[in-house]
């Protein structure tokens, strides 16, 4: 788009403000409101455009001038597209469309306008539909075992909104209620598979934007993670893995080089010893909420797991690399006291362990 120089800029500002006042003076004048339009398309002010557009449509349509009812609804549905356009290109994985796949795949879409405590999304719904946030600000709100509503975060201009219940296939996961009045582009479903086949990166960019929010939000599940800053727990999302264990299956074996901090989600976990005469011997239960691996991040503690971690039942851990969770240590006190807690539970357990292979001997 031309950008105009200061000059043009308060040129055209001045004769908007002078047709202003001759549409003050005379109401029915039209041609007043059609000049002001120009002006404001100029000056790229496509908002005011928009509106101005359809005062002139429905004053045109009162008067019986059809045709030029015409002429200002085509110029408003331009100016529509160009916004939507622009939206769509500002969204974090749609800008890696293209423009025709993007005319194409959204030539159906629905603008939704929602007012202040309006619900766009309830928990446990059955709806993989999608949204990106234009214009407002949305709250998501989880919710507990007992069904309590926990605040999560505020969604801003330009966020993907539902698409974990899209990606996963299941029911929504939390309530997002309207903070400020929003409008919202709806997305079908079908749409956005045909746009993960012709570009696989958007899929791939979607997918890693919703496992850092998934992440995001099971460590504020975690009464260790849930005191940490938001901007820690922004970035600990954003390198965090979910990984999946089945029961008795053994995640990481004895004296193997600890790698990544591990935080048990769901399910719990065994630490297994073994003896002198290769029998296993059971020690610690580590459950839900419990990091693995905080002795590689103390400095003086062992760098290996000191017996093996074996999953007891559908486990789910979230790994972070060794290296970028001590940077994060590094800058933050509560962190590294969590870790340090959890390092001398593991140095406990070493120590178990010896002193029952020399009972036993």
């Amino acid at each position: 788009m031309f950008k105009q120089t200061s000059e043009a800029t308060e040129a055209l500002q001045h004769r908007l403000s002078m047709y202003q006042q001759l549409s003050a003076a005379y109401p029915l004048e039209y041609k007043h409101l059609q000049k002001q339009v120009e002006i404001l398309i100029l000056l790229e002010r496509f908002d005011e455009a928009e509106l101005l557009l359809l005062q002139l449509q429905n004053t045109l349509i009162n008067r019986g001038l059809a045709n030029e009812a015409k002429k200002a609804a085509d110029i408003r549905n331009h100016i529509n597209k160009e916004l939507l356009c622009n939206q769509l290109y500002s969204t974090p994985f749609l800008h890696l469309a293209s423009s025709t796949f993007l005319e194409k795949a959204f030539r159906k879409h629905r603008r939704i306008e929602l007012e202040e405590g309006d619900y766009l999304i309830r928990y446990g719904a059955h709806d993989t539909q999608m949204f990106i946030l234009i214009s407002g600000e949305l709250a998501v709100w989880s919710r507990d075992e007992e069904g309590n509503k926990h605040f999560e975060h505020t969604m801003q201009v330009g966020e993907v909104v539902g698409e974990l219940a899209f990606l996963d296939n299941t029911p929504r996961t939390a309530d997002v209620i309207v903070c400020k009045k929003s409008t919202l582009l709806a997305i079908p479903g079908d749409a956005v598979l045909k746009l993960f086949m012709e570009n696989p990166n958007i899929e791939q960019a979607l997918q890693k934007s919703a496992t850092a929010r998934k992440v995001q939000m099971a460590l504020k599940k975690n009464s260790a993670m849930m005191k940490l800053p938001k901007d820690v727990l922004r970035l600990l999302a954003k390198q965090g893995k979910f990984i999946h264990f089945n029961a008795l299956e053994r995640i990481y074996p004895c004296e193997q080089a600890i790698q990544t901090i591990d935080l048990i989600t769901q399910g719990y976990v065994r630490l297994v010893g073994e003896l002198g005469d290769g029998t296993s011997l059971i020690l610690n239960s580590l459950k839900q909420g419990t990091l693995l691996g905080c002795s590689a991040a103390i400095p003086h503690m062992e760098r290996k797991y000191t017996t093996d971690i074996v999953s007891m039942d559908k486990t789910t851990l979230i790994q972070f690399p060794l290296v970028f969770f001590q940077k994060i240590m590094a800058t933050n006190p509560r962190l590294y006291q969590a870790v340090l807690q959890c390092a001398e539970l593991e140095q406990d357990t070493l120590m178990q362990t010896i002193h029952t292979k020399q009972v036993m001997l």
